[in-house]
């Protein structure tokens, strides 16, 4: 009797312990289920900066690309003035600079 009482002790005990066992799994698997929720929202925050910072890359290679193009356009408009001897008159700088659209959109 001894024996079947031993055996009926580490049946119980086992069973406890799968319990336990199966409990912290459980528990695990919730935190890995939350943890992983977590890690999706943070991955598609991190692609939507990057779509983000893609955009505010572009729109400064064009506002990089315009300001270029001005200074070159001011560049080749005062050498002309320089090769023509017009630097003497306002009046005519002026009026070139009035044919540039207005370019504040940026």
């Amino acid at each position: 009797m001894d024996v079947l009482k031993e055996l009926e002790n580490m049946l119980e005990t086992l069973a406890d312990k799968y319990n336990e066992l199966k409990k912290e799994k459980n528990d695990l698997q919730t935190q890995y289920d939350e943890l992983f929720g977590e890690y999706e929202k943070v991955n598609n925050e991190k692609e939507e900066m990057g779509r983000e910072l893609e955009e505010l890359r572009r729109k400064n290679d064009e506002i990089e690309n315009h300001l270029n193009q001005l200074k070159s356009s001011l560049i080749s408009r005062l050498g002309d003035e320089f090769r023509t001897g017009e630097f003497d008159n306002p009046a005519s700088s002026n009026a070139s600079f009035q044919d540039e659209p207005d370019q504040n959109q940026y």
